[in-house]
């Protein structure tokens, strides 16, 4: 007697199969989304006026010299974020303010372009000519951030309380320095960033190996192709031909 195969089994196992490709899929996206630090880290902290340095080094985009602020004005920010990055590129062309872009009625956002090239850049950050440059705003709290895309490294070498000197990897932002207004905290920092590389092919990799599990999930997610195996695996044989006589 032959048993029928084991229809139930089978099917069930595609199942887990597939279900688990689409875990592998959800993982793969989450892994692609997850960059850098919070953005969190770098909004401006203490008493008002606060202000963040945001120094952001690109590549297609270009680097930028953007300040966050809280009880500050927008016109005393433009003017701050100017003298920041002639304080700390002075031998790059500055361009104005760009439109500011925040919708919290709590920030004031600026940011300027600064024209850099596209080669390994070296520069020192310290807290004297960073206040200097903040003069304007007043900030009774200071935090300054260098950060990249995912195109540059960057090395930031900070004797400030709290900072960790390290390579970091690609598309990240490092702590400088902070201060808080008559705390007597001096520091500075020794900053590197790497050449702009090309672009990297790990994207296009990664999506490739997205639709490869999508096209496998589907082929054993889908249902007319389980419902034809499990009706032609649960059909009973045929009886036998009749002789001929």
């Amino acid at each position: 007697m032959t048993l029928p195969p084991p229809t139930v089994e089978r099917s069930g196992l595609r199942r887990l199969v597939g279900l688990g490709l689409i875990a592998c899929l959800a993982l793969t996206l989450a892994g692609c989304s997850a960059s850098g630090g919070s953005s969190s880290e770098q909004l401006p902290t203490g008493p008002a006026p606060s202000i963040t340095v945001l120094l952001r080094m690109g590549s297609d985009a270009g680097t930028t010299v953007q300040l966050l602020g809280t009880g500050t004005t927008q016109a005393a920010l433009d003017a701050a974020a100017g003298a920041v990055a002639t304080a700390t590129f002075p031998n790059a062309q500055v361009g104005p303010p760009q439109p500011a872009t925040s919708t919290d009625p709590g920030l004031t956002v600026t940011t300027v372009p600064v024209q850099l090239p596209a080669g390994v850049t070296s520069f020192t950050l310290d807290s004297g000519r960073i206040a200097s440059a903040l003069k304007l705003t007043h900030p009774k709290a200071v935090g300054v951030w260098v950060c990249t895309d995912d195109r540059r490294s960057l090395t930031v070498d900070s004797t400030a309380q709290g900072a960790v000197s390290s390579d970091l990897v690609s598309g990240q932002c490092q702590v400088a320095g902070s201060t808080l207004a008559h705390d007597g905290v001096t520091w500075s920092a020794d900053v590197s960033v790497g050449a702009v590389e090309p672009p990297s092919k790990i994207p296009w990799l990664i999506g490739a190996g997205v639709l490869v599990l999508i096209g496998i999930g589907a082929w054993y997610l889908w249902p007319r192709r389980s419902r034809q195996l499990e009706a032609s695996s649960s059909s009973p044989p045929l009886p036998p031909t009749p002789p001929v006589h």
